[in-house]
């Protein structure tokens, strides 16, 4: 059996990046347009990119014969996830912002692109027409990390020549930004109700609904927009007061914050919290101290 030239990570040449194809609520016309001598930026400090084509077809089936004689397509969905560490907040608030917000917000449809070596060549993919339909941001006494799930119009097969063939685009490189670490939000980043909790471990999560125009004459999506935002968050807090404990029978209705960033200042800001599930754990082996466990349900949220 002969050898052949295997792909590592070494084999990415152009990092993930992306590019704004504008307010495409207000001009649905621009949806996964190609865009002329785009300027890239950075997604962050990127360790996973899974690619998702969903192609669909349909067997034929017919009566004389026992085997499947054909197989035709039918639609083609595209999605893709990506994890990386956070360096800004510029990507995460095209999912958390809310609709209306225009040029960088769920309204903002993007082009993402990157490169790879396949057998030695230069290959490029690009999706367009990218919206975020969920977005998680945790924090777990290290760094700050993200994953996020788009919905695509398409995602183009690896090719080696570039979508942008004769342009002049502005490829971004690996950014020299240091990952944002839990020693970046300051002293006591969590608030509920205004007062400072001490915490180990946090965690959000939004999840957008997505209003598809599938048509009839064409294979691919030729539009979405968003239409629903559900977000939650979870934390770890040392055990300092029932606060947390009596908000969860009450169902009251709360505010909450965490601090991403002092410098920038970027905070989570969240409204009409409500804690959805409570726990506290006592174990006498435990040598670190108790804490309690919430996930609180958010009317709201905003990253100011």
């Amino acid at each position: 059996m002969a050898s052949h030239n295997i792909q590592t990570k070494r084999d990415f040449v152009k990092v993930l990046q992306y590019v704004a194809e504008g307010d495409t609520v207000t001009t649905p016309a621009n949806y996964g347009a190609a865009i002329t001598d785009p300027t890239f930026i950075t997604v962050g400090k990127v360790t996973d990119i899974n690619l998702q084509p969903d192609i669909q077809h349909s067997d034929t089936d017919v009566l004389g014969n026992e085997d499947v004689i054909d197989a035709v397509k039918t639609m083609e969905n595209y999605t893709f996830t990506v994890s990386f560490e956070l360096t800004g907040i510029a990507l995460i608030d095209y999912a958390f912002s809310a609709s209306g917000g225009g040029a960088g917000s769920i309204d903002e449809s993007l082009t993402f692109m990157f490169s790879e070596y396949l057998d030695g060549v230069e290959n490029f993919t690009a999706m367009y027409g990218c919206r975020p339909t969920t977005c998680t941001v945790n924090l777990d006494r290290g760094v700050w990390n993200a994953t996020m799930t788009f919905i695509c119009k398409n995602i183009t097969l690896p090719s080696a020549t570039s979508p942008w063939n004769g342009q002049t685009p502005v490829h971004s490189s690996e950014t020299s930004t240091a990952t944002l670490t839990h020693t970046d939000a300051g002293a006591d980043p969590f608030t509920w109700n205004s007062v400072a909790y001490p915490e180990s471990r946090f965690s959000t999560t939004v999840t957008r609904g997505m209003a598809v125009q599938a048509v009839n004459g064409t294979a691919q999506i030729i539009y979405c927009k968003a239409s629903t935002r559900r977000i939650d968050f979870s934390v770890d807090a040392f055990v300092k007061a029932v606060t947390l404990e009596t908000d969860m029978l009450a169902k009251t209705e709360r505010s909450a914050g965490y601090s991403i960033s002092t410098s920038p200042n970027d905070d989570f800001a969240f409204t009409d919290c409500v804690i959805t599930s409570y726990s506290r754990q006592k174990t006498a082996s435990n040598a670190d101290g108790f804490r309690e466990s919430i996930t609180a349900r958010a009317g709201g949220v905003s990253i100011t």
